[in-house]
């Protein structure tokens, strides 16, 4: 039960480090991030997500951030929440912004994708520096 608590306080620890890089809403994608290509690998995680690939999303994350989630943590966070929307049904709607990391500078494409679900909607923020590696992941 304590590994359980652990877990998903780590991986909610990591998701919120991913809220925190939003920033200003409304943001254009910063130079340099190729909208087809972000909205292209935004809704290949949400089709890894949905497919419970957890080993391939930590494999698109850089590198300090598979330091920070495993893919037992994703599972035991996502799980309960995929059992009850259940099975995938569409993505609804995708919307791009862009954000800076206030204390380093860098720049990084956030997309939200609403998806349909059997029984819920389910929002996925997704996150991405330019060399499009995985930098943040919050589902709710």
């Amino acid at each position: 039960m304590k590994k359980q608590i652990k877990s998903i306080v780590v991986v909610t620890l990591i998701l919120a480090l991913s809220l925190s890089l939003i920033g200003c809403a409304g943001a254009p994608l910063p130079e340099g991030f190729d909208k087809e290509e972000v909205g292209t690998a935004a809704e290949e995680i949400v089709g890894l997500a949905t497919a419970g690939d957890f080993d391939s999303i930590i494999a698109s994350m850089r590198d300090d951030m598979k330091n920070a989630v495993t893919v037992d943590q994703l599972k035991e966070a996502w799980g309960p929440v995929y059992q009850k929307a259940g099975a995938f049904v569409s993505i609804s709607k995708t919307a791009m912004t862009g954000t800076t990391d206030k204390t380093t500078g860098e720049e990084y494409a956030v997309v939200q994708v609403l998806v349909k679900h059997e029984s819920a909607s389910l929002v996925y923020t997704i996150s991405f520096d330019k060399d499009m590696m995985l930098v943040g992941l919050y589902l709710k």
